[in-house]
């Protein structure tokens, strides 16, 4: 990997609603009226379809789909192609034991190809909420996957709370992480989504690349935050999509002034030889 390595993300942050047609139509026009020069565009988690405002998981599955022959993913798959920049979609996964599908991240590439890269590991049965009531967990942490030179791996929104899944990542390689999102509003829930963010970055040195939900449901507040551990970029609350460098020669820094990643690494090893 070269050191001037640069990637640039997109971040889609709406509000979401029940219709797998409807929001890939407003995904499409909120992406082709501001896109600039994205390499790749991340969308929040539920922006296939919102399974909190349905609240049926036999209704959820109905409407779920298989990857190969998907409508909502063949729209997206046309704007990546019409762009020329890949796409990272949250898609609701049919599979064979309804009620349950799979909440699941597709890589569209800017060919128009769909590459799915991780299911979701850690549901988010918490706050009262049983995620589990309607999808199956995933299995195995994400590809890592190679975009113009900068090495990304992918979660979804709860598994920000699991340190461990970021620390695997950093350790396999992995420049940034792209987060898909849809964090439920509540009190001062948008300064934990930062807390939380920021600490993954700071504390493995990496990007982290946050797509969120806004809207009467969730709390907006999508942004970037360096290796450094700070956001430097802030989404705020409204629906928007915007566009930021990610550079490799910044993790390269962060990686060189703060060997937490290889340091932990190494003590693990001695730890499990002894």
């Amino acid at each position: 990997m070269s050191a001037l390595s640069e990637l640039v993300v997109g971040i889609v942050q709406a509000e979401f609603g029940t219709s797998p047609t409807e929001n890939a139509s407003k995904i499409t026009q909120i992406v082709k009226k501001q896109y600039r020069e994205a390499d790749i565009i991340v969308l929040p988690e539920y922006s296939m379809l919102n399974p909190l405002a349905i609240r049926d998981p036999q209704r959820v599955y109905e409407l779920s789909e298989p990857i190969v022959g998907s409508k909502y993913l063949n729209a997206l798959s046309r704007l990546a192609e019409n762009l020329g920049a890949a796409i990272v979609a949250h898609f609701i996964e049919k599979t064979e034991k309804p009620p349950l599908a799979k909440s699941t991240t597709v890589l569209i590439t800017s060919k128009g190809e769909l590459v799915p890269v991780y299911s979701k590991i850690h549901l988010f049965d918490a706050y009262g909420y049983r995620e589990s009531s309607f999808f199956e967990p995933g299995a195995s942490p994400s590809r890592i996957v190679s975009i113009e030179g900068i090495e990304v791996a992918f979660a979804i929104c709860y598994d920000l709370r699991f340190p461990e899944l970021f620390r695997i990542y950093a350790t396999a390689g992995a420049k940034a992480v792209f987060v898909q999102a849809g964090w439920v509003r509540g009190p001062l829930k948008e300064e934990v989504l930062d807390a939380l963010a920021a600490s993954r970055a700071h504390e493995n040195t990496m990007y982290i690349v946050v797509a969120n939900q806004t809207g009467q449901m969730f709390t907006g507040r999508s942004g970037v935050y360096s290796p450094w551990g700070y956001k430097e970029l802030d989404l705020g609350f409204g629906e928007v999509y915007a566009e930021h460098v990610l550079r490799a020669k910044d993790v390269e820094e962060a990686r060189s002034s703060i060997p937490v990643v290889f340091q932990a690494a190494e003590k693990w090893e001695i730890k499990a030889k002894s």
